[in-house]
C-alpha cells in the first residue's frame, strides 16, 4: 500500500470518528485557571475536518468531509502540496496527524490540559487541549472550531493548566446534560444556566 492509499483510508475512517465526536455533540470545557474566558464551548463544523488531516484538498472543505464520511473520497481529491511548505514537510505533518486521528474517539475521556492563546511554530490558536498522545488547537469564532491536530502533548508546560470539567450536549440542544469528567458543583454555581 502506498503512503497516499494509507492516508486516504485513514481519512475515511477518521471522518466517522470526527462525526461521532465533533459533529454529533458540542462540549463545554472549564478550568478555574482560565484567564481569557471562564469556559469555552467547542462546536465543530464539517469544513473543519480537513485541518485535522493536513492534506491539501482539491475540492471544498465540506465536500471533502462528506465524501470522506460516505467513503467515496478519491485519492485525486487531495495532494501534499503547499505554498508554504515543501512536499516532504507536508508529508511528515500528514503522517503525524493520521497516526493520532483515530485517537479522537477517546480524547474527551482522558485527563486534559489546556493552553489559552496557544502557539506552536506557525500555528496560532485561541485554545489548545492535550492529553499525552495528541493536541487539538481551536480557533475562536464565538464557539471553538478545530484548527489543527498535533501528535503528542505540544502545550507549553509553563502555560498549561488542568481542565477541571468537560460537559457535553447533543448538537442542537440548549443545555449541556452530560458530565464527561469533573465535578459540576463549582461550575453550576458560576454558570447555572448552561447545565440541566
Amino acid at each position: 500500500m502506498t503512503f497516499k492509499e494509507r492516508v486516504h483510508n485513514e481519512i475515511i475512517k477518521g471522518a466517522a470518528v470526527y462525526k461521532a465526536v465533533f459533529i454529533d455533540y458540542e462540549y463545554l470545557i472549564y478550568s478555574k485557571d482560565f484567564k481569557i474566558k471562564p469556559y469555552y464551548i467547542i462546536s465543530a463544523a464539517e469544513d473543519n475536518y480537513p485541518h485535522l488531516t493536513g492534506v491539501n484538498i482539491l475540492l471544498t472543505a465540506q465536500d471533502f468531509y462528506i465524501l470522506s464520511l460516505n467513503g467515496t473520497l478519491l485519492e485525486t481529491d487531495f495532494d501534499f502540496l503547499s505554498k508554504y511548505k515543501t512536499e516532504k514537510e507536508v508529508i511528515g505533518s500528514v503522517r503525524r496527524k493520521i497516526q493520532v486521528l483515530s485517537h479522537l474517539s477517546t480524547f474527551f475521556l482522558n485527563r486534559l490540559q489546556a493552553e489559552e492563546d496557544f502557539s506552536k511554530g506557525s500555528v496560532h490558536c485561541s485554545l489548545a487541549t492535550a492529553d499525552n498522545s495528541l493536541t487539538i488547537g481551536f480557533v475562536d469564532v464565538t464557539v471553538l472550531r478545530p484548527k489543527t491536530l498535533l501528535k503528542r502533548n505540544e502545550l507549553n508546560s509553563q502555560n498549561a493548566i488542568d481542565v477541571t470539567l468537560i460537559l457535553r450536549r447533543e448538537r442542537g440542544t440548549e443545555k449541556f446534560d452530560t458530565v464527561i469528567q469533573g465535578d459540576i458543583k463549582e461550575f453550576s454555581i458560576l454558570c447555572p444556566d448552561v447545565f440541566i
